[in-house]
């Protein structure tokens, strides 16, 4: 499985918050992923800074592989592709890999446990607040130490 980086933060946070991964408008997989990932932390993922295994079926992939959706909501709006883009660099960066590191979800469950609180500085997303992400992203990696028996 290809992921982004912060595509995988992201459902850790919703997994700890108990949000339920229901099918999007935009028809992209989060809601299949998370399932996945729940179900088997020992899966193999090839982390990238593209399109993933999420991005595939969404209506806003286009054939050349880009995101054509905006994030309407900042002050100065921007291209989600350029955000994400950003995004999955500093997330990278902080937890010291590069793109196209392959490694259990298991493990990068440890790599971002090993960085906490600091994580949530680099990826809490714009209008959310620091100290959520950093409670959801706690809650979600001891469900999965739960999970795993740890």
């Amino acid at each position: 499985m290809k992921l982004r980086p912060h595509h995988l933060i992201d459902i850790v946070c919703d997994y700890g918050q108990g949000a339920a991964f229901e099918p999007h408008p935009y028809g992209h997989a989060v809601h299949t992923v998370a399932a996945r990932v729940i179900e088997d932390p020992d899966m193999e993922v090839e982390f990238v800074v593209a399109a993933d295994d999420i991005c595939v079926p969404c209506r806003h992939l286009q054939v050349d592989g880009q995101c054509d959706d905006v994030l309407s909501q900042l002050a100065e709006p921007v291209s989600k592709q350029s955000y994400n883009d950003g995004l999955d660099h500093k997330v990278l960066a902080f937890l010291e890999m590069q793109p196209g590191v392959q490694m259990t979800v298991s493990e990068f469950l440890d790599r971002l446990d090993a960085h906490m609180p600091g994580i949530a500085e680099v990826c809490t997303h714009p209008g959310e607040k620091q100290r959520h992400r950093l409670g959801g992203l706690r809650k979600g990696l001891l469900k999965f130490a739960e999970k795993r028996g740890n």
